[in-house]
C-alpha cells in the first residue's frame, strides 16, 4: 500500500514561496516579453562563439586525442564553469571511469577539453554544445600512422614551399632586398607581389638556391592608405611542363616610413574613475615603439602596440583634467601620437569615466535552490552589459540571468543550484563586461534546499508487468538546465530494479512532473498467502500475494532522491492446494529391526504419516524393493489422507548362521519437500 508521509516540511516551503511571490509583486520584476526560463534556472549563455579543435585529426588506434572547445561571448571568454556537452559517435572519452560517449565539462578561461581514444579504426564525429550553439569535428583513427617526412617511405614532393620572408615590411618606393626561405626553388624563378588589384607586380630576383631566393621589392602605390599587404607568389621552373607555384598569403607589407595615426574605435568606451581599465584602440598608422596615448591631459600606459592596434591602461579620471582637479566623471578625448613622425590622431568616440562600482543593497536575500527568484541589486557604477555570479559553495560560481540594468540597479533571476536538495549561500558578484569593473555584495544570499518528493504513485497496488505513474514535486535540474532521471524499484529481496522512466530527461526544476514507470513482470519475491482452490467450498491452498517494496526517485544529474513504498501484486496468481507432508513415525529413530532364529523369518514395520493440515493433498507413497535379506508389503502405491498414517510390513529371512544383516528401503512420495524417504533395515539371526 502507498505510505502517506508527513508533509509539514512541504507546507512550510509552500508558505515561503508564497511570501516570495508577494514580495515580487511590490517591485517591477517581470522580464521582457519572451524572456526568462520556464524551469526557473539559468541557462548557459546563448549565441556564443564556439570553436572546436583537435590535437591530432588522424591518430593511430589506442592513442589519445585532446578535443578543445573554446567558448567566447562578444569576444570575451565565457564565465568559468560554463557547461559544454561533448558527444562522440565513435570511441570513448576517458576523462571518467568507466569511459563514456557523452560527457559534460566546464570551462576555465573560456576553454573546456576532453580526451578521446579508440581501440578500433574508424571516424569519430565529435560535437560540442553550449546552449543553442553546436560545433563538430572529425577524428579518424587509423591502424597505421600517416607517413611524415623525412620518413624515406614517403613520396618525394618537388612542389615549392615558402617558410619565411625576411624582412616582411618595406617602404612603398621598393628597392629593398628581402630573402624568401623555403624548399624546391628550382630555376628559372619568378617572384610576384600580389596586392589584390588583379595585376601582381614582379620583383627582381638577384640570387636563387634550392632553399632561398633574394629579390628586390618593386615600387607600389599605396593610394590613400598608409600600408598595403601583399601575397608573395613564387613560380619555379618557369615555362617548363613541371612549372610549380606557391603562394604565401599576407607575407609582405608595404608601409609608409612616416605614419599618421588614425583611430577607428576604442573598447571598452567606459571605465571607473580610479583608472586601471585595459582599453584597446583599433585603427591604423600606429608607429611603435614611439607611440603615446592621451586620455584628456593624462598619458596612458602603453602595454603593447602594432600598426593597427594599441593596448593601454587608462589613467585615473582626475589626472585627465589639465589642472589635475575638477569633474571626476564623464567623457574625455583619446589621442594617439606617433613621436617619430610627429603626427597625431583623435578617436571618433570618447572614453567615459563612471563611478567605481559599489553594491549597497540586495533584496530579497533568500530563495529556493531550484532558482527562479527575482533579486534587485542596488548600487552605483553598473554599466550594461553586466555579468552576475552567485558565489555559493560550489566548485565554480553560478551565473544568474540578468533581466534589467541601469546605472544604479540590476535586476536578476537566480539560477538553480547543481544540487537543489543541498541548498547553499554566498555573496553576489557583478562585473561590467565592457570595462571589467566589478563589486561583490557584503550581503549573503541563501538558497533554501528544495528536495524532490514523490507525491503519488498510481495505481497502488500495481500489477507486475504493467505501468504506474509517479508524480514528483520539484525534481530539480543540473547546470545545463536539464537532468537525467532514474527510478529504483525493490524486488522484496536482493538488489532493486533500475528503471528508465518516460520521460528520462527533464528541463523543469520545479513544480510537479509525471513519470511513467514500467513495472517488471518477474523478479519479485512474493509471499505465499492462503486461498481456496476452485473457489468457494474448495480445498484450502496457497498462492503468491502482494509485496510492499521501496520506489526511489533518483536525479542522476543533481544527486537528489526520494523514496516511498508501493505495493506490487503478482500477475494472474494461481491458487494451489497445500501439498502433502510425509514423516516417518516408526521407527522414530534408527533402523527398522527384525529378529529371527537361523533359517526362519521375522518381521518388523515402518509407519509413515501425512502430517499436512486438513484440506491438503493426500500423501501418495510407493515402497521400493529393499536391499539385503528383506521383503516389504504392500509394494503398491498407498494414499494417506491428511492427519492419517499407513504401515508397511518388513519380513526378514534369517540366514543359516547367527549374525546381523543390514539393508534399506526407499519410499517415493508426492511431498515436494521429501520426494524420497530412505529407511535403514537391520535383521538379527539367533541360534
Amino acid at each position: 500500500m502507498f505510505k502517506i508521509r508527513n508533509r509539514k516540511s512541504w507546507i512550510a516551503l509552500l508558505g515561503i514561496l508564497l511570501l516570495f511571490a508577494a514580495c515580487k509583486g511590490e517591485t517591477p520584476t517581470a522580464p521582457p516579453a519572451g524572456g526568462g526560463n520556464n524551469g526557473g534556472g539559468s541557462q548557459p549563455p546563448s549565441n556564443v562563439t564556439l570553436t572546436l579543435s583537435t590535437s591530432n585529426a588522424n591518430p593511430i588506434i589506442d592513442s589519445t586525442v585532446t578535443i578543445t572547445a573554446t567558448v567566447a561571448l562578444n569576444g570575451t571568454p565565457v564565465a568559468n564553469g560554463t557547461a559544454v556537452e561533448f558527444v562522440t559517435s565513435f570511441g570513448t572519452f576517458i576523462d571518467v571511469t568507466p569511459a563514456v560517449t557523452s560527457l559534460i565539462r566546464t570551462t576555465t578561461n573560456g576553454v573546456a577539453t576532453v580526451n578521446l581514444t579508440s581501440p578500433n579504426a574508424g571516424v569519430a564525429h565529435v560535437t560540442a554544445t553550449v546552449n543553442n550553439v553546436t560545433r563538430s569535428v572529425d577524428v579518424t583513427f587509423k591502424t597505421v600512422a600517416p607517413c611524415i617526412p623525412p620518413d624515406p617511405r614517403c613520396p618525394v614532393s618537388t612542389a615549392p614551399t615558402i617558410t619565411s620572408v625576411d624582412p616582411n615590411v618595406g617602404r612603398p618606393q621598393g628597392g629593398e632586398i628581402i630573402h624568401i626561405s623555403g624548399t624546391n626553388f628550382f630555376g628559372p624563378v619568378r617572384v610576384l607581389f600580389d596586392l589584390g588589384t588583379g595585376a601582381p607586380v614582379q620583383g627582381f630576383v638577384t640570387n636563387v638556391t634550392d632553399t632561398g631566393i633574394d629579390v628586390i621589392t618593386p615600387a607600389v602605390n599605396l593610394g590613400a592608405g598608409q600600408q598595403l599587404v601583399a601575397d608573395i607568389i613564387v613560380v619555379t621552373q618557369v615555362g617548363s611542363t613541371t612549372e610549380g607555384r606557391v603562394v604565401a598569403n599576407d607575407a609582405f607589407t608595404f608601409r609608409n616610413t612616416a605614419l599618421t595615426p588614425v583611430i577607428h574605435s576604442i573598447s571598452p568606451t567606459s571605465g571607473p574613475i580610479n583608472g586601471g581599465t585595459r582599453v584597446t584602440i583599433f585603427g591604423e598608422g600606429f608607429q611603435p615603439p614611439g607611440v603615446q596615448v592621451f586620455f584628456g591631459s593624462a598619458e596612458a600606459q602603453v602595454v603593447s602596440a602594432d600598426f593597427g592596434q594599441i593596448l593601454v591602461i587608462a589613467p585615473d579620471a582626475r589626472s585627465t583634467n589639465p589642472n589635475g582637479s575638477g569633474t571626476a566623471t564623464g567623457p574625455v578625448a583619446v589621442r594617439v601620437v606617433n613621436i617619430n613622425s610627429n603626427t597625431r590622431g583623435d578617436s571618433p568616440e570618447q572614453f567615459r569615466y563612471v563611478a567605481k562600482m559599489q553594491i549597497t543593497a540586495v533584496s530579497p536575500l533568500v530563495g529556493p535552490a531550484v532558482g527562479g527568484t527575482d533579486v534587485t541589486i542596488d548600487g552605483v557604477g553598473f554599466d550594461a552589459p553586466v555579468q552576475v555570479l552567485m558565489l555559493v559553495g560550489t566548485p565554480t560560481p553560478i551565473e544568474a540571468q540578468v533581466i534589467r540594468v541601469s546605472g544604479t540597479q540590476v535586476l536578476i533571476r537566480t539560477p538553480a543550484l547543481p544540487s537543489a536538495c543541498a541548498g547553499g549561500q554566498g555573496a553576489i558578484s557583478v562585473t561590467n563586461i565592457e570595462n571589467g569593473d566589478s563589486a561583490t555584495s557584503s550581503n549573503i544570499f541563501t538558497f533554501i534546499s528544495v528536495t524532490p518528493q514523490i507525491t503519488s504513485a498510481l495505481p497502488n497496488p500495481v500489477t507486475a508487468g504493467t505501468s504506474l505513474t509517479a508524480i514528483v514535486a520539484n525534481p530539480g535540474t543540473g547546470p545545463l538546465g536539464s537532468a537525467t532521471i532514474r527510478f529504483d524499484l525493490g524486488k522484496g529481496a536482493g538488489s532493486p530494479f533500475t528503471i528508465i522512466p518516460s520521460p528520462s530527461t527533464i528541463t523543469s526544476a520545479s513544480g510537479n512532473q509525471n513519470f511513467s514507470i514500467a513495472v517488471p513482470l518477474t523478479g519479485f519475491t512474493f509471499p505465499s498467502v492462503a486461498c481456496t482452490v476452485g473457489g468457494l467450498g474448495g480445498p484450502p491452498g496457497t498462492q503468491p500475494g502482494p509485496v510492499d517494496v521501496p520506489l526511489t526517485f533518483r536525479n542522476v544529474t543533481t544527486g537528489c532522491s526520494d523514496t516511498i513504498t508501493v505495493t506490487v501484486a503478482p500477475a494472474s496468481p494461481v491458487c494451489t492446494q497445500a501439498p502433502a507432508a510425509a514423516s516417518v513415525t516408526a521407527p522414530a529413530t534408527g533402523c527398522a529391526t527384525a529378529t529371527a532364529t537361523v533359517s526362519t523369518t521375522g518381521s518388523t514395520s515402518i509407519t509413515i504419516r501425512n502430517s499436512a493440515a486438513p484440506g491438503a493433498q493426500n500423501l501418495t507413497v510407493t515402497a521400493g524393493t529393499p536391499t539385503g535379506p528383506f521383503t516389504i508389503a504392500p509394494n503398491t502405491q498407498v494414499s494417506i489422507p491428511p492427519g492419517s498414517s499407513s504401515s508397511w510390513n518388513v519380513t526378514f529371512t534369517a540366514p543359516a548362521t547367527p549374525g546381523s544383516s543390514a539393508g534399506s528401503v526407499t519410499f517415493a512420495t508426492n511431498d515436494p519437500s521429501n520426494p524420497s524417504i530412505n529407511v535403514c533395515l537391520q535383521g538379527n539371526a539367533t541360534p
